[in-house]
């Protein structure tokens, strides 16, 4: 069990508190025990006493006989070698004398001292010294105890059911039900959380049907306009308006690719494949030939998404090719380690600064809206890989941790 949980704490302050009350009852068993015993020598005191008045002649043979009867005591012939050999229960002290206390079958037996007679009084309606409803009080208790701790245990059940509902919302499913008929408080977060589900689900619904519309709505113009320029003759307005229509493409694409990726919050499905068959389906997706992208991959096998890794490395491939002097892109496999390299100027910011969506390395590029980095970086995220950066001796490389 985590230590941190709150269950943990409960379970340890049940457990702290279980050992305190149990030590006080314990404490209690005992003072009661005490005091019934206490009780017990006052009544067996008396007796002392009526033996000692009849001892010194305050009291006549039949007085001393009466007072015993009320006391239930008897005076009996039992043979007192054998009694004195028991175990002692009790002492009582009287004037300056003790009698002892025996108990034999069941029975408590006075034996008084020798002066005295050496009687052995035998305490007729003799009871055992009880206080076993302590015990059953604790066991009461012990049930009360641990079904209060059985209770906060099943009302944090559904903590724990929400906690794992949440995980999966936060790993991209959607299809989740919190919704709770209970009425504490962990049923009232469960539902206010449920009714923020459903609107955040009905908010991504609308936006994708948004952006996919508009896309859609997009293309249409975008198509025929190309179409109708290639009527007109060649001039400067044409060519403007190519490039404006290039640009209103090119934007349309990043904005399906960005909308495919992150629409399902991106769910990676990753199984074993070869690195050189998704540079094949990259270079396919560049319209290039696989040949053309100099690389040492070997034949390893990496866990991996097979067409979002295709996205990444047509992205870091096609800016090698776009800002890099030579218009070369060199793939190094090292170790667990890949590089896309090129030859080009150092980045002027650091690498979180292009992972952002928008950022371009040269302003003036016209083919480029600086979405490429920020849909690698955000891939790699759902990987658990890491993206890296470095240029050493105009050798830029963009380094994937596998």
């Amino acid at each position: 069990m985590n230590r941190h949980s709150i269950l943990f704490k409960i379970g340890i302050f049940f457990s702290i508190a279980f050992v305190i009350i149990t030590i006080l009852f314990k404490f209690m068993y005992d003072y009661e025990f005490l005091s019934v015993k206490e009780k017990l020598k006052g009544h067996y005191h008396k007796v002392a006493r009526y033996v000692m008045q009849h001892h010194t002649g305050i009291d006549s043979n039949d007085e001393f006989l009466k007072n015993l009867e009320k006391k239930h005591i008897k005076i009996v012939g039992d043979d007192k070698e054998k009694l004195v050999k028991l175990p002692k229960s009790d002492s009582i002290s009287c004037g300056m004398l003790y009698f002892d206390l025996y108990e034999k079958d069941g029975y408590r037996y006075l034996v008084t001292p020798e002066v005295t007679g050496g009687l052995i009084l035998k305490d007729m309606n003799t009871k055992p010294i009880n206080v076993y409803y302590m015990w059953w009080l604790y066991g009461a208790f012990v049930f009360v105890f641990l079904a209060l701790f059985l209770s906060i245990a099943i009302s944090m059940y559904p903590l724990k059911h929400l906690q794992m509902q949440i995980r999966r919302f936060g790993e991209g499913d959607m299809d989740i039900d919190l919704a709770s008929k209970g009425k504490d408080e962990i049923a009232e977060v469960s539902n206010e959380f449920d009714k923020a589900v459903k609107k955040i689900k009905a908010m991504i619904n609308s936006r994708v049907i948004f952006i996919r519309n508009i896309t859609h709505e997009l293309k249409t113009p975008i198509t025929k306009g190309r179409l109708s320029l290639e009527f007109l003759e060649e001039s400067r307005t044409k060519d403007i308006l190519t490039n404006v229509f290039l640009r209103l493409n090119l934007l349309t694409r990043e904005i399906v690719q960005i909308e495919n990726i992150t629409a399902c919050d991106c769910n990676v499905d990753k199984k074993s494949y070869h690195l050189t068959d998704i540079l094949d389906n990259a270079a396919d997706l560049l319209f290039l030939e696989p040949d053309s992208i100099k690389n040492n991959l070997d034949n390893r096998v990496f866990e991996v998404d097979f067409d979002l890794m295709s996205i990444v490395f047509k992205n870091l491939i096609d800016n090698g090719i776009k800002y890099s002097a030579d218009s070369e892109v060199y793939l190094e496999l090292q170790g667990n380690e890949l590089s896309f390299c090129s030859r080009g100027e150092k980045l002027q910011y650091p690498l979180e600064y292009y992972t952002q969506p928008f950022t371009k390395c040269d302003a003036n590029l016209s083919e480029s809206f600086g979405l490429g980095l920020y849909i690698v970086n955000y891939i790699l995220e759902k990987h658990e890989y890491a993206l890296s950066y470095s240029c050493k001796n105009g050798i830029n490389s963009f380094t994937i941790a596998l």
